[in-house]
């Protein structure tokens, strides 16, 4: 995503063109901006945890997903709230699906109540309250963020003239290629390999700390929230 005309610190870029955008004489770009940067983050995580809890039955996940988004980050308020509320992203998201498929039960049901075919009680059921759902969705989130912390060292690597440590990290650490298989095609040693490697994933968890402080997450809490998305990505493979 190009941020030319946009704050250039990651760690600050979201929030602050989300503040930026409520206010008077605001940059024309920054709400599309933040809308967009949310979309791409959370499209797919929102369209898994829809999937998997009782939201489901109101309709496809992935149209579901889209008419939350068209109603709620139309308005600037609604991330403008967000970056006031001390809540991280995700959930801030999460819950407010949530809401937005309550609202849409609420309102087919009393339609269907009209012509008499809804039980009241259905208006009382909680929507998506199944843990599996919610863990589903941790998993898509932090795959989606590992992807996109990945992404950013890639261009910055290419910039610097320096593809091809990305791609040593690639075909090791997301392929699992051991080094003796490709060293020679990359003209590195095996040693020289290894420290490639150290290098692009000491990169890419800088920028995945960028990314969770983007959603919210106190520096305080940045390595034991790493060390949270490392474990439950633990079994999947991020190509």
């Amino acid at each position: 995503m190009d941020r030319s005309a946009f704050p250039t610190t990651h760690a600050t870029w979201l929030r602050t063109i989300v503040e930026e955008s409520s206010t008077v004489g605001a940059h024309p770009g920054y709400r599309e901006k933040a809308r967009i940067h949310v979309m791409e983050r959370y499209a797919t995580p929102l369209a898994v945890f829809v999937r998997g809890s009782s939201l489901s039955r109101l309709g496809e996940p992935a149209e579901i997903v889209n008419g939350f988004f068209a109603a709620r980050l139309s308005d600037s308020a609604y991330l403008a709230d967000w970056a006031k509320s001390g809540m991280r992203l995700r959930r801030w998201l999460m819950n407010g699906i949530l809401f937005f498929g309550q609202g849409l039960q609420r309102d087919r049901a009393r339609a269907a109540d009209r012509g008499g075919s809804v039980e009241p009680r259905m208006l009382d059921r909680r929507v998506g309250d199944s843990a599996q759902a919610e863990a589903n969705f941790e998993r898509s989130w932090a795959l989606a963020i590992v992807r996109e912390a990945t992404a950013r060292v890639e261009d910055e690597l290419g910039d610097e003239g320096r593809s091809v440590d990305f791609d040593i990290f690639r075909r090791h650490a997301i392929e699992g290629l051991p080094y003796a298989a490709f060293a020679q095609e990359v003209g590195k040693s095996a040693q020289q390999c290894a420290g490639a490697t150290r290098l692009v994933a000491q990169r890419v968890r800088a920028r995945l700390a960028e990314i969770l402080r983007e959603e919210g997450v106190p520096e305080a809490e940045l390595d034991d929230e790493i060390a949270r998305v490392r474990s439950v990505l633990a079994d999947t493979h991020l190509g």
